[in-house]
């Protein structure tokens, strides 16, 4: 889990299960969650070659640089300087939280209790890469840290590629916690907060800056690691590279992925002509009573050259790099590794954050409104259910070029980064924006229940974020799902 770190003692992990060995029903959210968590069960059928890292070999190096490579890689620990550069100091980076396992997680063929045998192979006594509890064992952990002086005190920077998530390599360790109940941790805990769960073992501000070094003796409980990423992590995949913002510009010869700032200078000029609102539910076998509410929204972009348009949607961050690059809005979606997926940056490649969000835009081959109401009625009853056409307007902002676009989904997203059920996410970017190209009123979220706290944020688009205060910061992060 991740949040800002002011705000964890209220995200804790997990609650117990009735019995040890007993699989839970899982009941997952509607919409972009539900999908995302079946990535997490669809690898537990994986053989181990491919789906797992073995405790015994993950201290060593792998070729990290591909975003497929599952490999995990705990140290060497970083120099003075190089962990200074690595991890600032700073409060405001994304904290992550790790399941610190016994290094004999699995003992006479059981698997040590309190832990979630999904994310485990018994038969090769490995941990599963890419879990949402992000696993590591006491060594690996203890074997990536190096100390160094700080402001305040020791400080225990973290160098790796923590669980075979390329995107995450150095952090602040800050707490660790120790699991009081005995039973298993098991999917999807980390959604739930239970004080009752952890108990404080040491913290970078409590014991740490007294001298007090973290240190684990009782080798065979369980623990949790608080661990902060660097300050700018907040702001987007990169530093100085701002805003969680992506164009996958699937329609050229080859397919690219840019995202943040640099964007804006690649993306080209062209013009918009046209913007559209299109909400759907994500199609399920058996619907809820939630699912039947819960609608996405996005916004189509047409554009003067007449060769394909650009979808707009909000989500949570990191979505699509903890989905494996799967998008409804291509129809790869399905294969084992999709052009999304081979165009994404490793740095991408990180568990999802579902109270952040992103922005992502594809540019896809319907050339207008009426081939893309062809392509989704193609997966009608597959991927969507009752999809609604309810706004469409020739784009008249003098400013609407491709890379105009760009710097105001920036300047959007690095004023609020917030996901909320409620009041920001897909609906409301979908009719703040189209507002905003259109230059219409009364534009407003497709659901009723998404226009009770509904106020048009259009301005976001137009001023420098970097400028202003934002008020949010402090809440905009605070990690819900692995």
């Amino acid at each position: 889990m991740a949040e800002t770190i002011e705000e964890s003692k209220d995200a804790l992990l997990g609650m117990d299960p009735p019995s040890e060995d007993e699989d839970v029903e899982l009941d997952y959210k509607c919409g972009e969650l539900r999908m995302l968590s079946e990535t997490f069960t669809a690898v537990d059928g994986d053989t181990a070659s491919e789906s797992t890292v073995s405790a015994e070999s993950a201290g060593t190096r792998g070729n990290s640089g591909d975003n497929q490579n599952l490999q995990a890689v705990y140290g060497p620990p970083l120099s003075r300087d190089q962990a200074a550069a690595a991890v600032p100091e700073g409060e405001k980076g994304l904290v992550w939280y790790s399941i610190v396992i016994p290094d004999d997680f699995i003992v006479n063929g059981k698997l040590v209790s309190g832990l979630n045998k999904r994310d485990f192979d018994l038969s090769t006594h490995e941990i599963k890469p890419r879990r949402a509890s992000l696993p590591v064992t006491r060594t690996q952990l203890f074997s990536a840290l190096s100390r160094i002086e700080g402001s305040k005190g020791p400080r225990y920077i973290f160098n790796g590629v923590l669980n075979g998530w390329p995107g995450l390599r150095n952090f602040e360790l800050v707490r660790l916690e120790c699991k009081r109940s005995l039973g298993p941790l098991t999917t999807p805990d980390y959604l739930n907060s239970y004080q009752s769960t952890w108990g404080h073992h040491w913290s970078v501000v409590q014991e740490g800056a007294v001298g007090v070094a973290p240190q684990i003796k009782d080798k065979n409980r369980i623990y949790r690691a608080t661990l902060r990423a660097a300050p700018w992590t907040r702001e987007g995949w990169a530093p100085g590279n701002l805003g969680h913002v992506f164009w996958f510009e699937a329609q050229k010869e080859i397919p690219t992925l840019t995202y943040g700032s640099p964007m804006v200078a690649t993306v080209g000029d062209e013009k918009c002509t046209a913007v559209h609102m299109i909400s759907h539910r994500y199609y399920v076998a058996k619907e809820s009573a939630k699912d039947k509410l819960t609608y996405h929204s996005v916004v189509l972009l047409e554009w003067e050259h007449g060769k394909f348009c650009t979808l707009v949607e909000g989500a949570y961050l990191n979505g699509i790099g903890g989905y494996k690059g799967k998008s409804n809005w291509y129809d790869d979606r399905d294969e084992p590794v999709t052009a999304l997926y081979k165009a994404l940056p490793k740095e991408m490649i990180q568990p999802w954050l579902s109270s952040a969000s992103e922005i992502r835009l594809y540019d896809i081959a319907s050339k207008n409104l009426d081939e893309f109401k062809q392509y989704i009625e193609k997966y009608a009853g597959s991927r969507f259910t009752d999809p609604r056409y309810t706004f469409s307007h020739p784009a008249r902002l003098f400013y609407r070029s491709r890379s105009h676009i760009a710097q105001y989904l920036i300047n959007y997203i690095t004023r609020d980064g917030n996901y909320s059920e409620i009041n920001r996410n897909c609906q409301t970017l979908a009719a703040d924006l189209c507002s905003f190209l259109a230059g219409k009123k009364g534009v407003v979220p497709f659901h009723p229940v998404n226009r009770f706290e509904y106020n048009n944020r259009a301005h976001l688009f137009l001023y420098e974020s970097q400028m202003y205060e934002n008020k949010h910061k402090k809440t905009g992060m605070s990690r819900i799902f692995g």
